[in-house]
């Protein structure tokens, strides 16, 4: 079953995030992944939302995982998390087809 990887923030350091966008798509480089959301305008509807939405589709969990955990995305995911604030990633799993 798919599964996605659903990443929430507000950006509070600009260039940081512009290093994590520089270097992250090498870690998705032969893996499948499918950007389904990049939106830096989300409109809260319930809540308070933070402002930034990223939700990618990976062929199941372990996949998600793999990307996640791998040397290449671990060298860059600290200017994400350095870069942003009020956030949140979860793994959610999808329905089969």
């Amino acid at each position: 079953m798919p599964a996605y990887f659903i990443a929430c923030s507000d950006v509070i350091d600009r260039d940081e995030l512009n290093r994590y966008l520089a270097g992250a798509p090498a870690s998705m480089a032969g893996r499948e992944i499918k950007v389904l959301v990049f939106d830096e305008q989300t409109e809260s509807v319930e809540g308070k939302a933070p402002h930034r939405t990223v939700v990618l589709e990976f062929p199941d969990k372990a996949a998600a995982m793999d990307w996640y955990n791998s040397d290449v995305y671990q060298a860059v995911v600290g200017h994400r998390l350095a870069a942003t604030a009020n956030g949140f990633a979860a793994l959610v799993q999808g329905f089969g087809s």
